[in-house]
């Protein structure tokens, strides 16, 4: 079991560990939990922990309690390093052409299939493959268009937001 697979069980009594466990410091948070619960920093652990003791999820709401402010720390680090990362990526390609080749070529991919999935017949034995590789496309498609148009807005108010500088 991954500590995200925690998230669940522990989010209900303790919602800021199971919303820190789902995230890129679930691995620190898990291990400052499984040391609170006296187990090994191991998610099946903490997990074990929790199945065998029925006060554990008090315990975890304890530590919760006790450990609200470093673990907020944690969580709004980790979004400021998430949010510099975003930015330092936008930053980095906004000189170079290959991102929009990326974009144009995908476009011109999923138009292409998008029109091939109503005007051509597609055999029975292939149809699922077609499928698979249509909502592939497509969904890389979204991904880049989001990461240029979607998302670049409210990441650079969340930039501000947090004071994180961003050079142009």
């Amino acid at each position: 079991m991954e500590w995200n697979g925690l998230k669940k069980i522990i989010g209900k009594a303790a919602p800021l560990i199971g919303s820190a466990l789902a995230g890129p410091a679930g691995g620190t948070v898990g291990a400052m939990l499984a040391n609170a619960l006296g187990t090994e920093p191991e998610a099946d652990a903490v997990a074990q922990a929790i199945q065998q003791d029925p006060g554990a999820l008090l315990k975890i709401k304890q530590f919760e309690l006790e450990n609200e402010q470093r673990l907020r720390e944690i969580t709004f680090k980790t979004l400021q390093v998430e949010l510099a990362d975003k930015a330092n990526a936008r930053l980095e390609h906004k000189d170079s052409n290959m991102p929009a080749i990326i974009v144009w070529l995908l476009t011109t991919i999923a138009a292409g299939l998008t029109w091939g999935m109503f005007n051509t017949e597609i055999p029975e034995a292939n149809k699922d493959v077609a499928f698979m590789l249509f909502g592939q496309v497509v969904t890389l498609w979204g991904a880049s268009i989001t990461y240029w148009v979607g998302t670049t807005r409210s990441s650079s108010d969340k930039s501000k937001m947090l004071g994180i500088n961003r050079q142009q």
